[in-house]
């Protein structure tokens, strides 16, 4: 352009107009950029609790690394606190560790500010202690991006049995360690309906997990793993870039199982009340039938180990398609609507650690996943679990299906029992909540702190449930809950490899800490299952809420009870809190968090917490896609 043609003013006015032209698009293009912390605005508020009842709080969103990498050795919680592996001089103001020793192993590390360690080095999430209890939607979700084993052919690894959602804001939640889901994956966004509240499984132990807990997870639109409860420490001093100042919780959950929490603590939600028998089909019923007839072995029980006192069971097998299916059928006239789906795991010979239900309906197919071994429990005392609610059209032929092919894996199915029992199809009236048929959380902390340690709540919830003492549970089914395969040497938070189904080798998420709910009816207890991942190490320091025992006072369901013949399924179901709390440090790297919860013949589900130092479970390698 030739600037010669201008006047002096006109000229003035045109630089103006520049100046504001470049500054305009300058703030533009500021505003368009992502803040220091990977967002682009703040972000609103749109968690809610994912569980009913209270929780505790295990192990922390990790602000220096949650990548699963060891190599800062420190944890930076979102009030801004940095703990270190090497206690730092001069000490920091508040209570000084035991022994003087600020690392209890496996990136535990010392917090001076509330006088315990916390979990983890390299966290990429919350880990809530529940056991096999309800999850919930955290949010209204428009895809389930996926539900289902990380790794069939691997129960140990990652996160096991998971449920990622997506939500309409781009956000998503993982739901990590479950023992059953209740919900299918499907491709695009906007293919899923799912209300925030609503179940989307049972938590468990499946995984790189040392104990009954759920991993949850917040990855935002950038699919970069973020504090849902974002950051109050010094303003701009966030040293995970990614992350969003703000809260993301409409409301807090309930983490008051244990009293030291880095996190802020809400109120519970209400656990629903029992649901309603429905429509109960079992396997003498007209209703009922195998394909081919008679494929499955009868096995006759007590009335408290199955329907009626009868059941079916077959060796699973893990390639090809079904050669024996069993159908329970929704009777005809029923009338068309929404139904809950529940199925009924034996007591007894039901040690499939991935069964597959099909749920047929409408027309259409879904499938779900059981880990059967560790039905029932403590907080699921029948063995009724809900798979999840369809729609019927009361016409055509519908069903639930259970076949012998299962999610088993290959070197362990010869040794494996699958079970078919009786199926209950609940119809829900329009906008009736989802049905929970877990026991409503007695919130009795009594959590004694003293200098010993010894958590013991009074919880003893036992005498009436005397399952029988027939519960013939079968030598060769080791019904440990806690996934035992999760507690092996090479377990540690490292996962192996991550599958194709999320980028993301998301370490196995494992929440070691033994913190869990100290009062609830859940025996959160101690996240390790009977395997202590590191025997010969006793962590001896005698006190403070070492490791040990699970904030849960024995409250474990603790694991290993060997189904064995004879187990009667507890009459003396007795819930004995003792977990002392105490951790004796010697110099091994972790405290032993053993759940040694035999159901021997006496079935007597107790919890022995012993803190599992071993529990940990450093991924190998952390990336930050999903599946």
């Amino acid at each position: 352009m030739d600037f010669r043609r201008f006047t002096k003013p006109a000229l003035i006015v045109l630089a103006l107009a520049g100046v504001l032209w470049l500054g305009g698009s300058r703030l533009a293009a500021a505003r368009s950029l992502p803040r220091a912390s990977g967002q682009e605005q703040a972000v609103a508020p749109f968690l809610y609790p994912p569980y009913y009842g209270r929780s505790s709080e295990e192990s922390v969103f990790d602000h220096s690394s949650p990548n699963y990498t060891l190599t800062d050795n420190k944890i930076v919680t979102y009030s801004g606190e940095v703990l270190n592996k090497t206690c730092p001089v001069p000490a920091p103001p508040g209570t000084p560790p035991p022994n003087g020793l600020c690392d209890q192993g496996y990136g535990s590390y010392w917090s001076y500010k509330l006088g315990i360690y916390l979990w983890y080095n390299g966290h990429d999430g919350i880990d809530y202690g529940i056991s096999y209890r309800p999850l919930l939607a955290a949010a209204d979700a428009n895809q389930v991006v996926y539900a289902g084993w990380y790794n069939p052919q691997d129960h140990g690894s990652n996160l096991g049995i998971f449920v990622r959602l997506r939500h309409p804001n781009g956000y998503n939640t993982w739901y990590g360690h479950m023992s059953a889901i209740a919900v299918q994956s499907c491709p695009t966004v906007g293919c899923a309906n799912i209300p925030q509240g609503e179940v989307i499984g049972i938590s468990g132990s499946t995984g790189n997990s040392s104990g009954p807990h759920l991993h949850f997870r917040v990855t935002n639109p950038q699919n970069r793993a973020v504090d849902p409860y974002g950051w109050v420490g010094p303003a701009g001093q966030d040293p995970w870039e990614y992350n969003q100042p703000e809260s993301l919780w409409a409301q807090l959950p309930d983490i008051s199982g244990y009293p030291k929490n880095v996190y802020p603590g809400g109120a519970p939600l209400p656990t629903p009340t029992e649901p309603p028998i429905g429509l109960l089909v079992d396997d003498l019923d007209p209703r009922f039938d195998q394909i081919p007839e008679g494929c499955w072995t009868v096995v006759n029980t007590s009335a408290a180990n199955s329907q009626n006192g009868r059941m079916l069971n077959i060796q699973p097998i893990t390639s090809g398609s079904d050669t024996c299916r069993a159908r329970w059928k929704l009777p005809l006239g029923s009338g068309a609507g929404t139904y809950a789906i529940y199925v009924r795991i034996p007591a007894v010979r039901a040690t499939s650690r991935g069964a597959l239900y099909y749920i047929i309906h409408d027309g259409k197919t879904d499938m779900v996943v059981v880990n059967q071994a560790v039905f029932p429990n403590l907080n699921v005392p029948t063995g009724w679990v809900y798979v999840g609610k369809y729609y019927f059209n009361g016409v055509t032929l519908e069903y639930v299906q259970l076949g012998n092919r299962t999610q088993d894996m290959t070197g362990d199915a010869a040794s494996l029992e699958l079970a078919a029992d009786a199926v209950r199809f609940v119809p829900l009236a329009p906008g009736t909540p989802l049905p929970s048929d877990t026991p409503t959380i007695t919130s009795t902390p009594t959590v004694s702190l003293t200098p010993t340690v010894t958590r013991t709540p009074t919880v003893t919830n036992t005498p009436t449930v005397t399952r029988t003492p027939t519960i013939t549970r079968t030598p060769t089914a080791t019904r440990t809950p806690t996934n035992t395969s999760a507690i092996r040497p090479t377990d540690t938070r490292w996962p192996t490899r991550t599958p194709s189904i999320t980028n993301t080798p998301r370490p196995s998420d494992t929440r070691i800490p033994t913190r869990t709910l100290t009062a609830s009816r859940t025996p959160t207890p101690s996240r390790t299952p009977t395997a202590s991942r590191t025997p010969t190490i006793t962590r001896t320091p005698t006190f403070t809420r070492t490791l040990t025992p699970s904030r849960t006072p024995t409250n474990t369901r603790t694991p290993t009870f060997t189904r064995t013949l004879t187990p009667s399924r507890t009459p003396t179901f007795t819930r004995t809190p003792t977990p002392t709390r105490t951790f004796t440090r010697t110099p091994g790297p972790s405290p032993t968090r053993t759940l040694t919860p035999t159901r021997t013949p006496t079935q007597t589900r107790v919890p022995s917490l012993t803190p599992r130092p071993t529990d940990t479970r450093w991924p190998t390698r952390a990336s930050t896609g999903g599946p």
